[in-house]
């Protein structure tokens, strides 16, 4: 009874040490021991003469298994081994299949290693196995095991030991059988093979895609690997915690870097994923006959675990630095990106220089990809680095087949000559940094050329106004150039406005995309109101023709500007736009065209061409403030019924101030040949300078489209200065042929009938005739007729042209003066003034004396003296 505890406490105390991957080291093998042990081990290669010794193997499926009972064995399925400095880490699995009925308990089994010489070392489960105790009939299952040798140990020279607790044995255990790795086998998988490997306790087949070297800075390289994780369990594979390794032939490690896609790896079963390792190397490593390693960290202390060794292939550099005009093909994610550099414009500036640049971008794949957001900077020869922003490849997404073009614009110290300088297209940069550790394995950025590109032979853009710009996309080929640009006043404001011609520049029609303006002033991006207005509606080109759009913003009228850009933006959806194309100015405005006294000037094309000029500009003097006036006449040249929509006005004087105009216009087009006249009329200080005014006359805009009718205008464009200096008005002296365009007037009899009373009728025989060819708005004059005796006394008469004074020929008009001064009147004269009054302000036009007209007065009786 006493012998049997004593077997039980033995048997407990040595499984205890077992489950902790504990060994107990035998002293010697028994004589039975090696009576009972069955060797599984391939025959020694000494033993062994034919040409198959000398072949390298990558299997080990030659090795026989060991039988743990009579139907149920082990194999050992994988051996892997990591040089470090203080030694060489091993790894092995054993697979056990249970062929028996009933469950194969795991602790009675473990491992020993040996090696030919008899040094024993001591194998411990790695973390994750050490919960397995036992293998369900009909089921396999996986051990490994890991532990330290030293440097100098070859895999070759070891013995993996399976052992089972045996109590009729002096140690109480017997050894089943060994494995021995042959000198010929090799851990690394070749070149363009797979290999399987356990992660997280899932198979995963792991295969190398490929490697690609860009070039680096300070006599570095950068080396990127592509990888391929195919999970053929039947289970998610989530982020195991692995790590990867370039170990180059001269048995250096360098630890690789996940990119930003690639730091978490979650695996669907049976799915794929594509992972992208980068290393930054030093130009002196040679990657010829390199490996990449995959190890695994286990357990709280984080223990290295070799897990599969892969050949890498001849490392490629094709198409990472290119000609100028040439395209460099970039892979993203498994499809072709096609970029060509194919334009540049330079703009030299005391000693400095502007340079725009347009990358054109085609997805050659068969998927639509994300293109990522690519950074881009101008290297110079000395390594002086100009960075580039751009916001142009956020959110983009290509289809099979499309066409992106953008512009990278950026301002360089130096004479202007690009063959000094080269484009570098950077990956995005990679950033993870832990919040556990600050140690640099933990912190890394990576950021590496994918395209290095040649600057073609530059254009000089002048100031960026009238060159054209060539855009290629999916939607076709277009030329964009920047016709005009103004600064135009409006209230305490100021209006930029930007006329852009785009031009179907190739053989289809096509049309034009949902596109919205920006505008950006040094460097600055103005996010108030901004404005899109097309000339024409629809936005069907047909090949060579050409529509005008105008970009309109306002900005501080106090505002300086050195530089500014007039952006087309994209409109891909409500929440994705992209930037079509950029055009760039130095911030010079053009001044505004200039017309002068007697002059017109025709604007538009083809089948609406309008004369426009100015007829006359009065000043009204008032008590306090004067009116200037001005009537602008608009000639319809073209074959139909046309002309322009509601105008804007501004008077600008001589010393710069501007004085908003109030403009009435007619609602009705001019046909052929017909003139429109619209109105401007603004109140401007007594003290103004009327010798070198000006007026700006621009078409109105609100709502994004031009105004017509009775709509408020809320901007305006296509602005144009006229001289408008005062009209001297000479005062008739009779009252023929007044001019109050567009009609004329004439009185051709006037009497003033004395009545001996209180009342003088006055009836005026007149004509008024209107030039039917003219079109225009309300007409805001009045005209009065002052009757001013002989004595000094004075009477008015208002009328309202058009209706008063209705127009035709042998008109009569009269009416009734009122003055107890007339009741004793028997004669004399007076004089009949007609002024033009408007807004309360009037000129004298035409004066004529008259005498009183005696027929109407009461003979008088004589007196009688008796």
């Amino acid at each position: 009874m006493v012998q049997r505890k004593f077997f039980v406490s033995l048997l407990v105390s040595t499984l205890l040490i077992s489950s902790t991957g504990g060994l107990v080291a035998a002293a010697s093998t028994t004589k039975n021991d090696k009576q009972t042990s069955v060797s599984s081990s391939i025959n020694d290669s000494s033993k062994r003469n034919t040409p198959e010794t000398t072949r390298v193997v990558h299997t080990l499926s030659n090795l026989s298994p060991v039988k743990v009972t009579s139907r149920s064995t082990v194999k050992l399925t994988d051996v892997n081994i990591l040089s470090q400095d203080d030694g060489n880490v091993v790894t092995y699995t054993l697979t056990y299949k249970n062929n028996d009925s009933t469950p194969m308990v795991m602790l009675d089994y473990w491992s020993k290693v040996k090696t030919k010489g008899g040094t024993l070392f001591s194998p411990k489960l790695i973390a994750k196995d050490q919960e397995k105790k036992t293998v369900a009939p009909g089921s396999t299952v996986d051990l490994t095991y890991v532990m330290k040798v030293g440097r100098e140990v070859k895999l070759s020279d070891l013995n993996f030991l399976i052992v089972k607790w045996d109590f009729s044995q002096a140690n109480y255990e017997r050894t089943l059988g060994k494995f021995n790795v042959p000198a010929s086998y090799s851990i690394t998988t070749p070149v363009g093979k797979t290999k399987t490997v356990r992660l997280s306790d899932s198979a995963v087949k792991v295969k190398v895609a490929g490697i690609k070297v860009f070039p680096g800075e300070d006599k570095n390289q950068y080396v990127k690997i592509g990888v391929n994780l195919n999970n053929i369990s039947y289970k998610l594979l989530e982020n195991p915690n692995i790590k990867w390794i370039l170990r180059t032939p001269s048995g250096t490690n360098y630890p690789l870097t996940p990119d930003k896609d690639s730091t978490s790896v979650s695996i669907q079963a049976q799915a794929n994923k594509a992972l992208s390792l980068m290393a930054s190397l030093p130009t002196s490593v040679k990657l010829q006959k390199s490996e990449l390693l995959l190890v695994e960290e286990q357990g709280e202390e984080k223990t290295v675990l070799p897990v599969a060794a892969l050949q890498l292939p001849e490392a490629s550099k094709t198409n990472v630095e290119v000609a100028a005009n040439q395209p460099n093909i970039i892979s993203v994610e498994g499809q072709r990106l096609s970029t060509l550099l194919e334009s540049a414009k330079v703009r030299v500036d005391d000693g400095a220089y502007d340079l725009n640049m347009q990358l054109v971008l085609k997805n050659e794949g068969k998927k639509a990809i994300k293109v990522p957001t690519y950074t881009f900077e101008v290297r110079t020869a000395d390594g002086t680095v100009y960075p580039i922003e751009t916001k142009a490849l956020d959110a983009l997404k290509l289809n099979p087949g499309d066409i992106k073009t953008i512009k990278l614009n950026t301002s360089l110290q130096g004479d202007g000559d690009t063959s000094k300088i080269k484009l570098y297209a950077m990956s995005p940069m990679n950033k993870s940094e832990s919040t556990e550790s600050t140690t640099p394995s933990n912190s890394f950025e990576f950021s590496y050329p994918v395209g290095v590109y040649a600057i073609p032979q530059a254009v000089s853009s002048g100031d960026g106004l009238t060159t054209e710009s060539v855009i290629k996309n999916n939607k076709g080929t277009f030329g964009v150039s920047l016709g005009s640009l103004q600064r135009l006043p409006w209230l305490d404001s100021d209006i930029v406005a930007a006329k852009v011609t785009i031009r179907n520049a190739g053989t289809k029609t096509v049309q034009l995309p949902e596109l919205e303006a920006m505008f950006t002033i040094d460097s600055a991006q103005v996010d108030g109101d901004k404005k899109l207005i097309y000339t024409q509606s629809g936005k069907l080109l047909g090949a060579g023709m050409t529509t005008e759009a105008y970009l309109l913003t306002k900005i501080p009228s106090e505002l300086r500007m050195s530089r500014l850009e007039v952006s087309l933006i994209e409109k891909v959806s409500e929440e994705e736009t992209n930037e079509w194309i950029t055009l760039n100015t130095s911030g010079l405005i053009q001044p505004i065209s200039y017309v002068s006294t007697g002059k017109t000037y025709t604007s538009g094309t083809a089948d609406k061409v309008t004369e426009m000029g100015v007829r006359r500009t009065i000043r009204y003097p008032g008590t306090s403030s004067d009116i200037v006036y001005t009537e602008f006449e608009m000639t319809n040249k073209s074959l139909r019924q046309s002309g322009l929509g509601k105008l804007v006005g501004y008077f600008k004087t001589s010393d710069g101030q501007y004085y908003r105009a109030t403009a009435k216009q007619s609602e009705r087009l001019p046909g052929p040949g017909q003139k429109s006249i619209v109105t401007f009329w603004a109140k401007v200080p007594k003290s103004g300078t009327f010798s070198d005014m000006r007026l700006i006359v621009g078409e109105g805009i609100a709502d994004s489209k031009f105004v017509t009718g009775e709509g408020e205008a809320t901007a305006y464009v296509n602005a144009l200065a006229f001289e408008v200096p005062p009209t001297s008005i000479n005062v008739l002296g009779t009252l023929t042929n007044i001019d109050l365009y567009p009609y004329t007037f004439t009185a051709n009899s006037v009497r003033a009938y004395l009545a001996g009373s209180s009342s003088v009728q006055v009836e005026m025989n007149y004509s008024l005739s209107r030039n039917e060819e003219i079109e225009m708005g309300e007409n805001e004059h009045k005209l009065i007729l002052t009757l001013t005796d002989q004595a000094g006394k004075t009477f008015e008469k208002e009328l309202a042209i058009g209706t008063d004074l209705k127009a035709g020929t042998n008109q009569t008009l009269s009416w009734s003066i009122e003055d107890s001064f007339f009741e004793k009147l028997r004669g004399g004269s007076y004089r009949l003034t007609v002024y033009d009054q408007f807004q309360g302000q009037r000129i004298r036009l035409a004066e004529q004396g008259y005498g009183y007209d005696l027929t109407k007065l009461p003979k008088e009786e004589p007196e009688d003296f008796r």
